[in-house]
């Protein structure tokens, strides 16, 4: 036996010492992979909405709110008095008291109803927690679908210039064009690369943080294959309603639960109802009992009288509330429905007149410097508005992407 540990003493031994020199040549682990498969967008909010710790809270309010909406039928607890000894003779006698106060029925039902009311204003702002993440899902997708773009159109656009830098570090070497030319080149591809360079890290992070937002380890890989466009149904559309926007649904289950707050306190101003029962004996003879009934009435009612003054102040500013943002969210949803349908012109504009345009610019740039009609400066300064104009087309995208997910956040469907 001793032999065995003196061996498996041995052996961790070591493991350990080796563990030791290899940590102190191996670099720090770099940050975990991204997920193999690539995620749709449909996929990723399946995924978000299923697994994300930011909807925890809500799920967990809501789970307590329903939990409590069992105890509005709370009776007071039952008093049981017994006493034994002398009580109303020279010998030792024994009695025995149960009481049970209660408010009065109907209030009962009114706390069990403002209790469910509660559950529900949980349940909607639950609901509204979920849109929150649907909206930052879906910006989160289409920011990296356009940074994937850009960075697509970086990697044409230093190709290109690649490819005209070689040719004019020839034109140099055989006399054909000055240094300038040639100096000109080797900084715009390196210009290129850094640009380049800063786009990739940008997709690294978006991935990271779109992994935050699925709840999964690691970055997240998406389909770039998809449109970087938002799409937008006409039920996105439709009008702003409590059915299609989550915050004015809690806002009106807010003024629903503040109305069954005035009930209740309302309610409070009934007399508690009390009943018990009275057993003796005298001089250890039994047979002797009583049944009790009364009422429990408050005789000084200002206080109660003040809580339900608060509970229809509470009530009016729940309404004035509801009201206000009624009107608030229409102007928005007025306002982007204007926003969007510029923005929907714009990116008309570029895909059917200014792509085309940036495409037979380059191609006729191209030609030239390879005819050797321009020189590879003027070939720089030509080609330049073809891709300021595709850039700027991404921008348009991200734009009317920015205006289509806050319209879908205001008055689109929770599908």
């Amino acid at each position: 036996m001793i032999y065995r540990l003196f061996f498996l003493f041995s052996l961790l031994a070591a493991g350990t010492a080796q563990a030791q020199n290899t940590l102190g040549k191996v670099q720090p682990a770099p940050a975990a992979p991204p997920v193999s498969s690539p995620l749709t967008l449909t996929q990723a909010l399946q995924t978000g909405l299923g697994q994300s710790l930011f909807l925890q809270s809500a799920t967990l309010e809501l789970e307590r709110q329903r939990a409590l909406s069992r105890t509005g039928y709370d009776l007071p607890r039952t008093v049981v008095d017994y006493q034994y000894g002398q009580i109303s003779g020279s010998l030792a006698d024994q009695s025995l008291n149960v009481i049970q106060q209660t408010a009065f029925p109907t209030l009962y039902g009114a706390q069990r109803k403002l209790l469910e009311g509660q559950a529900t204003s949980a349940e909607q702002r639950l609901r509204l927690q979920r849109r929150e993440l649907n909206r930052a899902i879906r910006t989160s997708y289409y920011e990296l679908l356009t940074l994937h773009r850009r960075s697509a159109l970086l990697r044409r656009q230093d190709s290109l210039y690649r490819r005209a830098a070689r040719a004019a570090e020839v034109r140099y070497r055989t006399g054909e064009t000055n240094r300038l030319e040639q100096v000109s080149a080797a900084a715009r591809a390196q210009e290129l690369q850094n640009r380049l360079l800063t786009v990739l890290t940008e997709v690294r992070v978006r991935q990271q943080q779109l992994g935050l937002l699925l709840g999964t380890p690691g970055p997240v890989l998406i389909d770039t294959t998809t449109s970087p466009v938002a799409v937008l149904s006409p039920a996105d559309t439709a009008g702003i309603s409590p059915d299609t926007n989550p915050t004015l649904a809690v806002l009106q289950q807010e003024v629903a639960v503040s109305e069954q707050q005035t009930r209740v306190e309302r309610l409070r101003r009934l007399p508690d109802l009390r009943l018990g029962y009275f057993n003796q004996t005298i001089d250890k003879r039994r047979g002797f009992q009583v049944a009790q009934a009364g009422v429990a009435l408050p005789l000084l009612g200002g206080a109660q009288r003040g809580r339900i003054a608060a509970a229809k102040v509470a009530e009016q500013a729940a309404t004035a509330q509801l009201s206000y943002a009624g009107l608030q969210l229409s102007t928005q949803l007025s306002g982007l429905r204007q926003q969007l349908t510029r923005a929907r012109a714009s990116l008309e504009y570029y895909q059917q007149t200014a792509l085309p345009q940036a495409r037979l610019i380059l191609d006729a740039a191209n030609k030239s410097f390879r005819a050797g009609d321009i020189d590879y400066v003027e070939f720089v300064v030509n080609t330049q508005p073809a891709w300021d104009l595709q850039a700027a087309y991404l921008d348009q995208i991200t734009q009317y992407n920015t205006l289509v997910i806050s319209l879908q956040a205001l008055a689109g469907t929770d599908n």
